[in-house]
């Protein structure tokens, strides 16, 4: 099975700039919308075409420069058959570096013999295919060269119209499917010519009328060959073919006429069995037309499951079902900044796969707030729900997606991730226990936010002497409708030491007092029975939403600055 080892790219489309080595198996393409993921598929497509009749328009060339030609350029390796023959392909084989994507002009032992083929498209719109290699100086020789080859690679294409797919024509995958070749000439021969008589007897009771005024005109001008005319179908013009059939349905109902989401998920399960399968497969939006659990048996269905892949796929995506679906390796994150297009691995090494995994929507966000656990998300959550009552813009209006590390210690790797693959990267988190101040002071000095509470401080300190006294009563209010008063009243008390905690007292007050501020604040992050933390992100957002934002205003100025600073960073989202 062939595979395309590069694909170079010039000024085609949004693309003006790309060199990329995909891997074998499946590569699927996500990120920003309008970034050229699609461009990518359809370059592959046609130079994989060798369609000579293909015609560009001014809109295929990057920014509508027609004076730039186009030029998409893959290299071709694990050549099958007579692709890796020395004759006729020897002179055109040059070696592969498959780790830096070096070519040589000849292969060696070393190097992958693979084969290098160009589409260029100038002013005049023309297609123009060439093998290439430095030992071959005939232009026509390399042409005919390159079409000779595109014609015995197969392409699966799962893009927008798949009617013929579901057709015996050939090269479809019912095609590839059949062991043996039909001899269909002779049935369709002979069922053309049924078509023809039936139709014409029919044809001639309705139309007598008007064939005896065409005979009578004919017998006065003198030509006999229509003095005894009669209707029937032109010969010339229902020559069946075996594209024309077609597979159906119970009622009769041709399967080309089957939905986006289900034809694509049968052409990809019929491709599987086909006794000559493609070597190359294309989906644009992967998951058009299909309910989440059909997105994963299309993945199952292209072999993106499997460890031998059988073909090479190249998709793309927006959404979080097959970003949680496939691992690290099989994602590329495309970046594309004044047309030069960008694709950082991603490998399963760097600690991405559990995030995957439970976070797939942030890999889909041009914004990521990397919380230190539960806690800060549902907070920033239950804020940005109470900014949004307010009228201002929703973190995800902005871009901007939220991803719980799972404790200090996690942080850094995670927001190291991330912020390798090029996204805008924020970390909130607490002071009580601080990651590695190198690694963390490396990723602020190379662009991303870091916003945490004064040293020493938890969440919870954060809210009961960041927030004004009586807020921090109506926090134990909400303590205290869960785990009851006597609870609570022993929690604080405990931390207290020299006093007793008693909130019927503190609510006659209208407030805590300074040492019972603190206090409350080391009983609600207890391990053993947490006010706000124990049951995910949830209670957090609750209290976020209904208490903690409303009294922000009146917060103590280091708690609205942090506050702030994240938001207007995802409000800004990098415009």
């Amino acid at each position: 099975m062939a595979r395309v080892a590069r694909v170079q790219i010039c000024n085609f489309r949004s693309i003006r700039h790309l060199d990329w080595l995909p891997k074998p198996g499946f590569n699927c393409l996500f990120g920003p919308g309008d970034s050229g993921k699609s461009a990518v598929l359809e370059a592959i497509a046609w130079c994989l075409s060798s369609n000579v009749t293909r015609a560009a328009t001014d809109a295929d060339f990057y920014q509508l420069d027609t004076s730039q030609p186009i030029e998409i350029s893959l290299v071709v390796a694990d050549l099958p058959g007579e692709l890796g023959a020395l004759e006729p392909f020897g002179s055109f084989h040059c070696g592969f570096n498959s780790e830096t994507g070096d070519i040589e002009d000849e292969p060696s032992r070393d190097l992958e013999t693979a084969l290098s083929v160009t589409l260029r498209i100038d002013q005049s719109m023309q297609g123009l295919w060439r093998l290439n290699s430095s030992r071959i100086d005939d232009e026509n020789h390399c042409r005919e060269m390159a079409s000779r080859m595109l014609r015995r690679l197969s392409l699966l294409q799962l893009q927008g119209e798949n009617a013929s797919e579901l057709t015996f024509g050939r090269g479809s995958v019912l095609f590839n499917l059949t062991d043996d070749r039909l001899e269909l000439s002779g049935a369709l021969a002979e069922a053309a010519r049924a078509a023809r008589d039936q139709f014409g007897d029919a044809a001639n009771a309705q139309l007598e009328a008007t064939l005896d005024r065409v005979r009578e005109i004919a017998n006065n001008l003198g030509i006999d060959a229509a003095a005894d005319a009669s209707a029937s179908l032109d010969a010339s013009q229902t020559t069946l073919r075996p594209g024309h059939i077609a597979l159906q349905d119970r009622y009769s109902v041709p399967l080309t006429r089957l939905g986006l989401g289900s034809s694509r998920l049968l052409i990809a399960g019929l491709q599987q069995e086909a006794a000559t399968g493609a070597d190359v497969g294309l989906v644009d939006e992967l998951e058009s037309g299909l309910e989440p659990h059909r997105i994963v048996r299309l993945l199952q269905a292209l072999g993106a499951k499997q460890k031998e892949a059988p073909l090479q796929v190249f998709a793309t995506t927006h959404s979080p079902v097959v970003i949680r679906e496939l691992n690290a390796g099989q994602l590329v994150r495309v970046r594309n900044n004044d047309g030069v297009m960008t694709m950082p691995r991603m490998d399963a090494s760097d600690g991405l796969q559990g995030t995957l995994r439970s976070y797939p929507e942030a890999f889909l966000a041009k914004s990521v707030i990397v919380c230190e656990g539960a806690g800060e998300e549902g907070l920033l959550r239950g804020l940005d729900l109470y900014r949004i009552e307010q009228e201002h813009r929703s973190l995800t209006a902005v871009g901007a997606s939220l991803v719980n590390a799972g404790g200090y210690k996690k942080i850094l790797g995670c927001a190291e991730a991330f912020h390798a693959l090029g996204y805008r990267v924020a970390i909130l988190r607490d002071d009580d226990r601080q990651p590695d101040p190198d690694r963390e002071g490396t990723l602020t000095n190379q662009g991303c936010v870091l916003a945490k509470w004064p040293p020493d401080y938890a969440l919870e300190h954060a809210l009961f002497l960041g927030l004004p006294a009586e807020t921090g009563l109506e926090l134990v209010r909400r303590a205290i409708e869960r785990y009851g008063e006597e609870t609570i009243d022993a929690q604080v008390s405990n931390k207290l030491q020299r006093d007793t905690f008693d909130f019927g007292r503190a609510q006659l007050m209208g407030q805590l007092t300074e040492p019972e501020r603190s206090a409350c604040a080391e009983a609600a992050k207890s391990k053993e029975r947490s006010w706000f933390k124990d049951r995910g992100v949830g209670v957090m957002e609750e209290i976020a939403r209904e208490i903690i934002g409303p009294a922000q205003d009146h917060s103590e100025e280091w708690f609205q600055a942090e506050i702030d600073r994240l938001f207007d960073w995802a409000s800004y989202a990098g415009d």
